[in-house]
């Protein structure tokens, strides 16, 4: 019989905090994040929109100063061949209507992508780098299966958000240095419900329910772990299983953010697609390849 997956206390805990992870707590939590009210109405209407309006990227983009910034580096690197880009205009021009919606999204949600999931033992880039990892492979996997390749991004983006809400229940209710001991990435979801009742891939569903989000999206997020529940987009969720082991794979070579000049990205990679989605994880970040 296989043993069950460990959590780990490095410091004691009191034994009678609640660690049970209920809906109304999920709903509070929604609630607090300043994207739900700011960001996710225009990026789903984006996602929504069959042909993407500059006007509503330009909406998206004015939320925050610094977004306009950093979509124009992303042009830079992404499609000018290097070239400065010197206006938001011009970086929509060159990005061209598919790499805007995706530049845009993910940095619309970076400061909620770019934090540390303390419980897991997962600093901000590593998540950062996990979600854009898994968004980019969806795209380029999704035209195989006649999947909307727009859609799957976001799947892709969004697919690991239920762990920042396990990680902030657990600051919450007072148990800050609980820590899930190291196991492997399937025994992972079984180590969540013994502690708090649902897994990461439930947690994120029930929080996009709850911001509107389409059951295109929300369905595969919800069972990337097992597949075969999917009733409607059972294909989606799929690709999302095999995304998210893509990703993982990538994350854990890629070298860390502002350091030297990485080595050849060609050596470090089994193909020349992983060392593609590579290249293009280091270009959101802005990093010389």
């Amino acid at each position: 019989m296989n043993a069950l997956p460990s959590v780990s206390a490095p410091a004691p805990i009191d034994p009678i905090v609640d660690t049970l992870l209920r809906p109304a707590d999920l709903e509070a939590y929604a609630r607090e994040m300043p994207i739900a009210t700011a960001v996710l109405p225009r990026l789903q209407a984006l996602l929504l929109a069959e042909e993407t309006s500059i006007g509503d990227i330009v909406d998206l983009v004015m939320i925050d100063p610094s977004l306009a910034l950093r979509v124009m580096q992303a042009a830079s690197g992404l499609r000018s061949g290097g070239r400065q880009v010197n206006s938001l205009a011009d970086a929509l021009l060159h990005l061209g209507a598919e790499e805007v919606y995706r530049v845009t999204a993910a940095f619309a949600l970076s400061r909620f992508l770019n934090r540390p999931l303390r419980c897991y033992c997962v600093g901000p880039t590593e998540y950062w780098r996990r979600s854009i990892a898994c968004a980019l492979a969806m795209v380029d996997l999704a035209p195989a299966s006649g999947l909307d390749e727009r859609v799957a991004y976001t799947v892709g983006l969004l697919h690991a958000m239920g762990m920042v809400f396990i990680d902030r229940h657990l600051r919450c209710v007072g148990a800050p240095h609980l820590r899930f001991g190291p196991m492997p990435p399937d025994q992972l979801p079984r180590a969540e419900v013994m502690l708090t009742g649902m897994n990461h891939a439930r947690a994120a569903a029930f929080v996009l329910r709850a911001w509107n989000f389409s059951e295109d999206i929300v369905e595969p997020i919800e069972h990337q772990l097992h597949p075969a529940g999917a009733v409607h987009h059972r294909a989606m969720a799929s690709l999302l299983a095999e995304a998210r082991t893509v990703a993982a794979e990538l994350v854990a070579k890629l070298p860390p953010p502002g350091g030297d000049e990485p080595a050849p990205l060609f050596s470090m990679f089994a193909d020349e697609w992983r060392a593609s989605l590579a290249e293009q994880i280091l270009r959101f970040e802005g990093s010389p390849v």
